[in-house]
């Protein structure tokens, strides 16, 4: 009888249930996969790669993804007209949801984005955990690549920006993360920078934006200080050599163990303190030589030093040159001080903050260093 009751508990609300009726089968909506924004001719560009849910027979014979989308273009003066040209060049209604990727050309990133990330927020079919990046060539021409990974544009950056946050080698705020940058007044953030490489696209490093507008890129090579400071989990190399052998290298993998930041407000100033505890592996030297307790802390100190350095470069250098906190260090001031923030202009007064870091660097890997014997 229990058994009865519990199988008609479940059946009723499956019979009262109704479908959705009057909505319309997947294969007669247009899925766009990326989206991308430029300028041209003074007219704003919308681009986008839409899923081809219905191949020839010489397609389903292929079993490259790339084949498996088209690309759509159009043009009008504002957001709304573009976007009226692109639905009517389309067969179905656009459908936003399963888009990965929304991709502003660099032209289009240094006028603003910031009316376009609002759009993006109103428009309730628009994911906001949507990927954003900046290309530095122009949408239609990076749309255009015939990527060699065989899958199409908009799946290839979402994957490999996917890949290198796993990694820890880049950050990649989405939509949802950028207007709360925008919304706290921050003014600066930052965001993943594209183009196109040997005929293929590839990451070029951090794309710098105040006040929504691009002023500056920071190339890969030069993006580990911020990782330091913003990457949830880095995995970063360092290569350093020790004054008493500067003809030896030693390449170390570099973790963060914990990573503190405490702010203070003291006679008018801001105080930003960041305390990081690192653990290194030594990965090789270039040529093997005995390691002994003594060189470890060599070894140690000069991660520490080189860390500490690069670091404070990059900070001197966002509060000099871009003149905007591009590490969101606004927000953990106002959770620590949140009577004191309201009374100041953070972007004037974050120019004028002093910034101590201090780095302690371990190195974990004790089974590679050599006896004394």
């Amino acid at each position: 009888m229990y058994k009865k009751i519990l199988f008609a508990i479940t059946l009723i609300p499956v019979l009262l249930t109704t479908g959705c009726w009057d909505s319309k089968d997947i294969n007669k909506k247009c899925i766009n996969i990326s989206l991308g924004v430029d300028y041209v001719d003074e007219l704003i560009e919308f681009s986008g790669e839409i899923v081809k849910l219905t191949n020839t027979e010489k397609e389903q014979s292929d079993d490259s993804q790339a084949s498996n989308v088209y690309t759509v273009f159009s043009y009008g003066t504002t957001f709304e007209e573009a976007r009226v040209n692109y639905n009517s060049s389309i067969p179905y209604t656009s459908f936003l949801g399963a888009t990965r990727v929304v991709i502003f050309s660099e032209e289009y990133a240094k006028q603003g984005i910031e009316a376009y990330l609002n759009r993006v927020d109103s428009l309730f079919d628009y994911r906001k955990t949507l990927n954003t990046v900046v290309s530095r060539e122009p949408t239609k021409k990076l749309l255009d690549v015939k990527t060699n990974k065989a899958i199409s544009v908009g799946f290839l950056i979402d994957r490999m920006l996917h890949h290198q946050i796993e990694e820890g080698t880049t950050i990649s705020p989405n939509t949802g993360n950028i207007l709360s940058n925008v919304a706290f007044g921050s003014q600066g953030y930052l965001m993943p920078y594209i183009g196109i490489e040997s005929g293929d696209i590839a990451y070029l490093g951090l794309a710098i934006f105040k006040d929504s507008k691009l002023i500056d890129v920071i190339d890969t090579t030069d993006t580990t200080p911020i990782l330091y400071i913003l990457a949830k989990n880095p995995k970063l190399l360092e290569v350093i050599t020790l004054p008493t052998d500067n003809k030896n290298k030693y390449s170390f993998r570099i973790h963060i163990n914990d990573r503190n930041i405490n702010t203070s407000y003291i006679d008018d100033t801001i105080f930003i303190d960041m305390d990081l505890d690192l653990h290194a592996e030594l990965l090789y030297q270039y040529y093997k030589s005995k390691i002994t307790e003594e060189k470890v802390k060599q070894l140690q100190n000069e991660l520490s030093y080189k860390i500490n350095t690069e670091i404070n470069e990059m900070i001197k250098k966002a509060q000099k040159e871009f003149k905007c906190d591009i590490f969101g260090f606004g927000q953990k001031f106002r959770a620590q001080n949140y009577h004191q923030y309201q009374k100041m202009n953070w972007t004037e007064d974050f120019l004028t903050s002093k910034i101590n870091v201090t780095v302690n660097t371990t190195i974990v890997n004790k089974n590679l260093k050599s006896d004394d014997k």
